[in-house]
């Protein structure tokens, strides 16, 4: 187990039900007409963000990293099908520091097209996919991830202390307006675990410093 808020009963039962849900949309989208374009697409977004929730859960349950490889590019195919990802920005963040955790490059030519789709090309996506393909050129447009602006300022001394600050006081606040927030509340069984892959991916291309006890931060990928 990685996760500190549930238990391996919990996610046991959440990902057998996440495995039906999955078959379940799969064999609807197959039998859905191929002129009913927006019955598809919503399908498609919905199994994306399945995909999304089993990646989370597997890796909270303490599942091998390959295990979670195997299925991201699933994820990702549906993800550029779809076309709307489900938390907007941060999906695409969370979507491209997975494919640099992972050094999924087969991948980077989907996420290229996501972020081709929603406009969300920015100086912090720019530089996680220019960590797996040298000849991307970085933007110095900044979105919403101000912190890794902030970031770039310290010298390499102050990074780690930077990162620690940020992901153990500011980084869950920072996503109060996210569908996820709390979730661990929530008597639907929704909580898959509270991860900033953002900050898991930058740590991993500046080589800094890190702990298994910062909160939230997914040590085990960064060091895949």
């Amino acid at each position: 187990m990685r996760d500190t808020i549930k238990n391996n009963k919990y996610y046991e039962e959440y990902l057998t039900l996440n495995e039906k849900r999955l078959k379940r949309f799969q064999h609807q989208l197959e039998t859905l007409p191929p002129d009913n374009a927006l019955g598809r697409q919503n399908c498609v977004a919905f199994i994306a963000n399945l995909y999304w929730s089993r990646i989370c859960a597997l890796y909270s349950s303490g599942a091998r990293i390959t295990e979670i490889a195997e299925i991201y590019p699933q994820y990702i195919k549906y993800l550029v099908q779809s076309g709307k990802p489900h938390e907007g920005y941060f999906d695409v963040i969370d979507a491209v520091s997975l494919c640099v955790l992972l050094k999924a490059k087969e991948c980077l030519p989907d996420l290229k097209i996501i972020l081709q789709q929603t406009d969300m090309r920015d100086k912090l996506s720019d530089t996680l996919l220019s960590n797996l393909d040298v000849t991307r050129d970085v933007t110095e447009l900044d979105l919403r991830c101000g912190w890794f602006s902030d970031f770039q300022k310290c010298t390499i001394t102050d990074r780690e202390k930077f990162l620690k600050t940020y992901i153990s006081k500011k980084w869950y606040r920072a996503h109060k307006d996210a569908s996820w927030y709390n979730s661990h509340k929530s008597t639907a069984n929704i909580y898959v675990g509270y991860w900033s892959f953002d900050v898991a991916a930058v740590a991993k291309i500046y080589n800094v410093p890190d702990s298994k006890d910062w909160p939230y931060y997914p040590y085990d990928l960064v060091h895949y």
